[in-house]
């Protein structure tokens, strides 16, 4: 994971001059080339991945025998890391309240996605009180 930070991080610096010399000129350029960064960036850390779902799918065996949280759970990580990225290359092209509301329909998404899970928990809470 280490090896990943560096390269991450060597690649999104490097980038960013790139965007500040391409902004001055072609600032529609500069956007292109952040979300391109943002896709290479996913993209490395796609392998990093994979320890953390087998960790995850102990944690399912445990505590979930049908899977609908670890879906919800992943599906909600999923919604938040590609909201991260719209609202970032937003706020990058200027646009503060663009990210703003992609800030906002990832909240919104993410309850909608989480709310039978709460529900669940909340049932489970009061079969334990009321035992």
């Amino acid at each position: 994971m280490d090896a990943t930070v560096l390269r991450v991080t060597a690649l999104c610096v490097a980038a960013a001059m790139i965007c500040a010399v391409l902004r001055l000129r072609h600032p529609e350029q500069a956007t292109a080339l952040s979300l391109a960064v943002g896709v290479g960036v996913l993209a490395l850390l796609a392998s990093e991945l994979a320890p953390a779902l087998e960790r995850l799918e102990g944690l399912r065996q445990l505590f979930d025998r049908d899977g609908q949280m670890l879906t919800a759970l992943l599906k909600a990580a999923g919604i938040a890391i590609i909201a991260e990225l719209g609202a970032q290359l937003c706020a990058d092209a200027g646009e503060s309240a663009l990210a703003g509301r992609v800030a906002l329909a990832a909240r919104v998404a993410i309850l909608g996605v989480c709310a039978p899970m709460l529900a669940e928990a909340l049932e489970r809470i009061t079969g334990l009180l009321s035992w």
